[in-house]
């Protein structure tokens, strides 16, 4: 099996200029069997439909195209099902692909199923280079597979409102959130009410951390009071 084209330098370039102009990856599903230990909190990833509501417009503008097709693979102990995703670059014709097992003929058909969905959204991830769904400073390469997520720095939800000030987007990455924020600046009376209320938690969140993370929490709070500043001038015209 061929993973890419003779020449990719094309479909490269289209998805860097593509990724310029994704929108903030959102992150809506929940699993409850990944725990922060240090905040309790459960494990938040991006979905299928948060991914292409991130990058599916900046993919179309740049002429790339994403194919999932399953296949049944024979081999030397017998038949694998084989989930492939091809992104292709309609101009030029180059693509690159990957593929990933989702158990042989033994397997049944539901495990197969939630293993469809579980692999097309890891794949899309890493060949688009997004945000991992969470940062396990390498512990389930090194073979901590216990659940715990240990992180260099403190971390915590980022949350995002309409204009009616309800929640519209969870995020776990700070970048993430502020790049959401400013994407958004409203000045309908919810929003801002909401908006100022989550920067300044954030704020007094950083008044927790240990002394080893102040610095890191000085520049989240220079960020906070950017983005303060910035619906201060929105809202005074």
């Amino acid at each position: 099996m061929n993973y890419q084209s003779n020449n990719i330098t094309a479909v490269l370039s289209a998805i860097e200029k593509a990724r310029l102009e994704f929108k903030p990856l959102k992150k809506s599903g929940i699993n409850n069997f990944f725990k922060n230990p240090k905040t309790n909190m459960p494990h938040l990833f991006s979905t299928l439909d948060d991914i292409f509501d991130s990058c599916l417009d900046a993919l179309n503008k740049n002429k790339l195209s994403i194919t999932y097709q399953v296949r049944l693979l024979e081999t030397p102990n017998g038949y694998e099902n084989i989930l492939t995703t091809l992104i292709s670059h309609l101009e030029s014709g180059e693509y690159i692909s990957s593929a990933s097992s989702l158990g042989n003929q033994t397997t049944k058909m539901q495990d197969i199923g939630s293993a469809i969905t579980y692999m097309r959204r890891y794949q899309i991830q890493a060949m688009l280079n997004l945000e991992a769904d969470f940062e396990d400073d390498g512990n389930n390469a090194s073979g901590n597979t216990s659940g715990d997520i240990e992180t260099n720095k403190p971390s915590r939800q980022y949350i995002t409102f309409d204009d009616n000030g309800k929640q519209s987007g969870i995020y776990t990455d700070f970048n993430s959130y502020i790049k959401a924020l400013e994407n958004k600046v409203s000045d309908e009376e919810p929003w801002v009410e909401s908006t100022y209320n989550q920067l300044n938690d954030i704020i007094e969140w950083t008044k927790t951390f240990k002394d080893t993370d102040k610095k890191h929490g000085l520049k989240i709070v220079k960020k906070c009071n950017e983005e303060i500043n910035k619906i201060k001038e929105k809202i005074n015209g």
